[in-house]
């Protein structure tokens, strides 16, 4: 079994789209694939059931398995989401259900949620999930002004905890790049030797047919 934690250098950097789209891949390779959320804020209710937006909306387009092991209203941390739902996040339980979750599968995508270092619970964030699990890193950015120093950060981050990056992927990429997104990945390969493992352009019509092409020539 193979898996990859897929975190971002900010929040709404698009986890949720690459994870799909790796889903995807994996899945048309005839692979067992699932999808791992450990924590899920922004929760929302809808006809009286609690639903989980970002299973859901993986599940839109891809019919894989998927789980998370905390479901917390509130578009915040997942540390101020279970103050305000007043849930006690159990970090053993997170990890006995990845190891439950992983078993007969080929390819699991554990999504993170903000950034490495968004807080879980009282000084533990997800960068101690990130260093208990040990699974390959998947860094998530977009080509914006500052997105270099976010990146970088995030790289150094990781390098810390001693868990293997399996590489970049440079997410949101326009069809008219001003001059700053232009030139990004070159900059960013001039100040760090992480794999860019490829570059996914902004999707105008979301359907499989163009997930699968924006990502068929990931180099993973």
């Amino acid at each position: 079994m193979k898996s990859f934690f897929i975190t971002g250098v900010d929040t709404d950097i698009g986890k949720t789209f690459v994870s799909l789209g790796l889903a995807l891949i994996e899945s048309e390779k005839g692979k067992k694939t699932g999808y791992y959320k450990p924590l899920q804020s922004g929760a929302y209710e809808k006809n009286g059931l609690l639903i989980a937006p970002d299973p859901c909306e993986i599940k839109k387009y891809v019919d894989i398995e998927t789980k998370y092991s905390y479901l917390l209203k509130g578009e915040v941390s997942p540390y101020l989401a279970s103050k305000q739902n007043n849930v006690k996040i159990d970090i053993e339980k997170i990890k006995k259900d990845f190891s439950d979750f992983s078993k007969n599968k080929d390819t699991v995508i554990i999504e993170g949620a903000g950034g490495v270092f968004c807080p879980i619970k009282k000084n533990y964030l997800f960068s101690n999930l990130i260093k208990e699990f040990n699974q390959e890193v998947i860094i998530v950015t977009t080509p914006d002004l500052g997105r270099i120093n976010h990146s970088l950060l995030t790289i150094e981050a990781i390098k810390n905890l001693k868990v293997q990056i399996k590489g970049i992927i440079v997410n949101k990429m326009p069809k008219n790049p001003n001059s700053a997104q232009k030139n990004f990945v070159l900059e960013l390969k001039s100040c760090t030797d992480i794999k860019i493992l490829g570059i996914i352009d902004e999707i105008e019509k979301i359907n499989k047919k163009n997930f699968l092409s924006a990502f068929s020539k990931l180099d993973i």
